[in-house]
């Protein structure tokens, strides 16, 4: 027995790796000549990763994101307090009309906050001339946007605007940003958006809610938000082309409360929203893989598209994570493979020396050239589905 279990974990070559056989009814070793691009971006369309400008520019990291990835998210850099800045720059409405923002008939204001897209101008550049697609991440979200935005005169210190006036304020953000994207000769690239981020687990004292009031699966402004996008790229002819998400954490937690506001949203007649995108930032511990199915199945049941948008899998050790992630990229192959329309795969991340939860080892690379065992489990649950 001891010389069969040695055998089963020796390195031979770069073709065979350590592997857990828990749980695994069939074991294949994941082989050079596959990868997460010709696996999963082949299978699911989008197989991402999250990125910043800097990573991009260096070409030794570029190299290795377009051998891996054909879609990147910016980790921060497409947020609102990015493009705002965190204390506002106003500009008079006509100055902005001269700049092309977009401003609603309904904006009753003499200034807007100007809006700086020199970061994502030379990321379109970068993803358009080296063949990689561009989520956009996000548009409306509690965290990561100045408090500024929501009170009287854009001043900090001001009372909290009216319903009326923070609609006025929404859509000429929204329609701005997006028009800006996709009047830019770089702007095909981009194929989603994150319109909504995680309104479910918003707090009471975020502008959002101290103007729109507490969260509920029916959300007014929210519906609202999704139009406007979806205004936005259908002035583009692009309403076929270009996928709206609401993005969540916990999403698997949510699911039900998630299908109700999305089917809101929807309930007008026309598809505001595509579907659910899945952050997944998961621990070796929880979700279950089960657990996690199950809301993918409740997504799947409800016509949604899914996008898994910033997979990560927290774990004390590769052995326990290689084992889980195994589980969870089955079933998420699984669903696939019976029908669901799931249209992306985005880790959040390229290392776990640069991620968000670095002290949690939470990827498939310890660092951009070192792959885990993880790393290869993945490959072998999209093999042990499809084959090869």
């Amino acid at each position: 027995m001891k010389k069969i279990f040695k055998r089963l974990l020796t390195v031979a070559l770069s073709t065979t790796i350590a592997i857990s056989l828990v749980g695994i009814s069939k074991v294949y070793a994941a082989t050079n000549d596959q990868t997460l691009l010709n696996t999963y971006g082949s299978k699911f369309g989008k197989d991402g990763t999250c990125i910043n400008l800097s990573q991009l520019q260096n070409q030794a990291t570029l190299n290795v994101v377009k051998q891996r990835y054909n879609s990147i998210t910016l980790e921060n850099e497409m947020k609102p307090d990015a493009l705002l800045g965190f204390s506002p720059n106003l500009i008079s409405v006509s100055a902005a009309k001269a700049l092309g923002y977009y401003i609603p008939s309904n904006y009753t204001e003499a200034t807007v906050p100007r809006i700086n897209f020199n970061t994502i101008d030379q990321v379109l550049q970068i993803c358009y001339n080296n063949g990689l697609s561009l989520r956009g991440h996000t548009l409306v979200w509690h965290s990561q946007t100045p408090d500024w935005l929501f009170r009287t005169g854009y001043n900090a210190n001001g009372s909290y605007v009216t319903p009326a006036v923070m609609d006025a304020r929404m859509q000429f953000y929204i329609k701005t940003v997006i028009n800006h994207v996709y009047s830019s000769k770089y702007g095909s690239v981009v194929y989603a958006w994150d319109v909504v981020n995680e309104y479910f687990h918003s707090p009471a004292t975020s502008g959002w809610n101290k103007i729109y009031g507490s969260v509920t699966d029916y959300p007014q402004f929210v519906k609202n938000a999704f139009r406007y996008a979806y205004e936005a790229i259908s002035s583009f002819g692009l309403q076929n082309k270009v996928s709206l998400f609401y993005n969540d954490y916990n999403e698997y937690m949510e699911a039900s409360d998630i299908v109700k506001m999305i089917n809101f949203i929807n309930n007008s007649g026309v598809k505001y929203c595509s579907g659910i995108g899945c952050q997944s930032h998961l621990s070796s511990t929880f979700p279950s893989a089960d657990y996690y199915k199950a809301a993918l199945q409740t997504f799947m049941n409800a016509g949604l598209q899914i996008q898994i948008t910033e997979l990560d899998a927290g774990s004390d050790n590769d052995t326990d994570q290689a084992a889980y992630l195994y589980n969870i990229m089955s079933s998420i192959c699984q669903l696939k493979k019976a029908g669901a329309n799931i249209t992306g795969i985005t880790w959040w991340g390229l290392s776990d020396d640069v991620s968000w939860r670095h002290s949690d080892h939470p990827l498939l690379f310890s660092s951009l050239y070192s792959p885990k065992a993880s790393y290869y489990r993945t490959l072998d649950a999209y093999t042990n589905v499809f084959g090869r």
